[in-house]
This record gives structure tokens, C-alpha cells and sequence, in this order.
């Protein structure tokens, strides 16, 4: 007679800014979990709570949200697993005429219980605090330019010269024009609010990108990563950032679906066919890996990119080659970060300037505290690793942390 599996204590959690609704259930595998009781708390009183009403070796589940991975982490200092689902989890399991955080709470449990519910992964603290730049950047990189178009409109309204693209010399251009036509300060009020708010993004997007490059210079797996044409500091950044740990991607075709660069299958009796990009995954870096691709399409050759401009002369569509292209990369990347031979690196031409470009962006102070004297020094010894047959100058690979990274 087959053993009987042993119930476990599993809660489910509907979690919001302040208040926090529990269900607590026992729980058999193969089996509805059976509720025990109900509690309603506060997150200030989260903690008081648990030790109190919430037994010990209890599985907590709770949908993502803003809040989910600081509570799941709180939960784990004081001994209790928790685990967050994807954010859709519990929809479509209520009536619309029961809809409330304590039936949400048991649907979290009885979703879970039943199979099938995805898991988010809890980022470590380090690697939030990664996502919380590149958040920034990416905003700071939207409001840039939001403020660069506004500029541009009013030159372009007012029969002004269009400035030019260059971010620290348009601001300046736009001002000796206002200068030149004497305008004063009641009608330059406009333009100087405008000149002000786009020179303010740009600072912010200036001290972003510096601490990125400042991450990247110490991370092993970014400068790994960068070996991909197409792929500088920036987008290596945010690769690394929410991967993390490429093992939980059993293979490159995981991460490409995680990413969102996996194409729709629609499959139904003897039809099959594949349709445009997937809808999910991660938005930001999809167009981080597009634009990736495009540079890689123009400079390219490898196998890889002469496989792309072949399909583009054989009628391709030129997007769909592009995505193609962005996801062999991707592929790559997967490769690299699981410590394989990486299938198709760049030269180690292109890879030690784009490793020079990156010293110099740090600056000579930082490159000496790393222990170079140079950034083309820092880039031979980083390339070195890679390329010994051509890279034979310098020491090995020494990504050593900034102390203000």
C-alpha cells in the first residue's frame, strides 16, 4: 500500500501597500488545500504576526507586486519559505459578484496546490538594486528624449536652425539663438524651461550610465557577455542583471522565452504555423536585444550575421531576420554564462575596442585603482582571457569591484 503523503502547512497571501489578508490551509499533494482560518494583518505587523498565529514550516504563496520580494525576503529572515507567483495567477478563479483580498488569499493557495502556477524568481538584494538602475537609466534615456522632441518642435515652430544631436552641445545652440534674437526674459520663459529640463535628464542619465559602467568593470559574467557583437556595457548590464543565474534556464530556448523573443505557435488539429513575436517576457530587454542585432546586422561577419543578410537577399523580411538574429544572440549569451564555449564570438579587434572605449569611460583614476595603467592595458589584459593566441599582452582577467560600485 502506497505510503500517504504527509499534509503540510501551505498559506496563501494577498498582499497590498498596508493591509495583508491570509489564508492558511493544510495541505496534501494530490488534494484541495483544507482552510483553517483567516487573518487579516498589516505589512507593519507582518513579522509579530507569523510568530504568533502562522505555524512554523509554513509555505507562504503570494502573487508578484511592488511589494512581493521585500515581503517574500522578510519572511525568509525569520524562518518561513515563501514562494511569489507570476502576477496573473488568480485570474479568472473568482465570480465576479465574490471578489475580495480573502478569497484572492485561498485561490493563491488552491492555485498553487493544483499545479501549474509559474514561479518568479526573488532577485537577490544585489541584483534589485541592478534592476533599480537600469529602471532609472531606462527612464532617465525616455525623458532625455521626450525633452529633446519638445525642443526640437519649438526650433522648428519659431524658424530657428534645428539643433544639432549631440546631447552637450544642443542646449548651448539653442540658447546662442535666443541670445541672437534678443529675446527677453518673458519670451524666452518657454525655451529656458525646456533647456532646463533637458539638460537635467541628461545629468541623470549621465550619473546612471557612469555606475553602470562602473558595475560592468567589475563583473566577470558582463564582461563575458560584451565577447557578442552588438552587445556593449549597457546591454550586458541588464542581461546579467535578470538572468542572474542562467542554470534556472534548463536551455538556451528558455531564455529566449523569458525574454519574449520566442515566436507564437498557434497549433489546433493538422494546422500549425508561427506567428509574430510573443506578447510576454521582458519588454526592455527584447528592444535591448533588437537594437543589439541591427548593430550586429550592419558590422557583422560571422556565420551568424552573413546567415542574416543571406535571408534578407533571398526576400526575408527585414524585422523578422532582425528578431531571428536578436535570438541566435541571446542563444549565445545563454552559452557563455553557462561557462560553454561561446558558439561565435567577435575578433578580438572589435572586442578590445569596445573594451578600451569602456576603460576610458571609467576614467585614468579608476583604471589605475584596478591595478592598469592604461585602458587599452585594462582591455589586452580583460581580452587576454578570450584570445590568447592574439591577446598575449598583460596580465589574466582581473575584474576587481570599484570601491564605489
Amino acid at each position: 500500500m502506497a505510503k500517504k503523503e504527509q499534509a503540510i502547512s501551505l498559506a496563501g497571501m494577498d498582499a497590498h501597500s498596508e493591509k495583508i489578508e491570509l489564508c492558511l490551509t493544510r495541505w496534501s499533494h494530490g488534494t484541495d488545500p483544507q482552510v483553517r482560518r483567516s487573518i487579516t494583518t498589516s505589512l507593519a505587523a507582518l513579522e509579530a504576526t507569523y510568530a504568533a498565529q502562522v505555524p512554523a514550516g509554513t509555505l507562504t504563496v503570494l502573487e508578484a507586486s511592488t511589494n512581493a520580494f521585500s515581503i517574500a525576503r522578510r519572511l525568509g529572515r525569520i524562518g518561513y519559505e515563501a514562494k511569489v507567483l507570476a502576477a496573473d495567477t488568480v485570474a479568472g478563479m473568482s465570480r465576479g459578484d465574490r471578489v475580495n483580498d480573502r478569497i484572492d488569499a485561498r485561490n493563491l493557495a488552491v492555485a498553487y496546490a493544483r499545479g501549474g502556477a509559474r514561479e518568479v524568481l526573488v532577485p537577490a538584494e544585489r541584483h534589485e538594486q541592478w534592476r533599480d538602475i537600469w529602471h532609472g537609466y531606462r527612464c532617465a534615456v525616455k525623458d532625455s528624449v521626450k525633452w529633446s522632441n519638445r525642443i526640437w518642435a519649438f526650433c522648428s515652430g519659431h524658424g530657428f536652425e534645428l539643433p544639432t544631436r549631440l546631447r552637450r552641445r544642443k542646449a548651448a545652440q539653442v540658447r546662442a539663438q535666443v541670445t541672437g534674437l534678443g529675446w527677453d526674459d518673458e519670451q524666452a520663459f518657454h525655451v529656458n524651461l525646456l533647456l532646463g529640463e533637458y539638460e537635467h535628464a541628461c545629468g541623470v542619465r549621465d550619473c546612471y550610465l557612469r555606475r553602470i559602467e562602473r558595475i560592468v568593470a567589475g563583473n566577470t559574467e558582463m564582461i563575458r557577455v560584451m565577447q557578442v557583437l552588438g552587445i556593449r556595457f549597457v546591454i550586458a548590464f541588464a542581461l546579467v542583471t535578470y538572468i542572474e543565474d542562467a542554470r534556472r534556464f534548463a536551455t538556451a530556448r528558455k531564455l529566449v522565452s523569458y525574454i519574449g523573443l520566442n515566436p507564437r505557435v498557434c497549433e489546433s488539429g493538422k494546422q500549425k504555423s508561427h506567428r509574430a513575436t510573443s506578447s510576454y517576457g521582458r519588454r526592455d530587454l527584447k528592444t535591448a536585444m533588437v537594437e543589439a542585432a541591427q548593430t550586429a546586422l550592419r558590422h557583422g561577419d560571422g556565420g551568424m550575421h552573413r546567415w542574416a543578410r543571406r535571408k534578407i537577399a533571398e526576400g526575408k523580411h527585414r524585422n523578422e531576420v532582425i528578431v531571428a538574429l536578436a535570438r541566435k544572440m541571446v542563444c549565445h549569451v545563454w552559452h557563455i554564462l553557462m561557462g560553454h564555449p561561446p558558439p561565435e564570438v567577435e575578433p578580438s579587434r572589435t572586442y578590445v575596442t569596445k573594451l578600451t572605449t569602456l576603460g576610458y569611460q571609467l576614467g585614468s583614476e579608476s583604471i589605475r585603482a584596478m591595478g592598469y595603467h592604461s585602458a587599452k592595458e585594462y582591455a589586452l589584459a580583460l581580452c587576454s582571457e578570450f584570445y590568447p593566441a592574439t591577446c598575449n599582452k598583460g596580465p589574466r582577467l582581473q575584474t576587481v569591484p570599484l570601491a564605489s560600485a
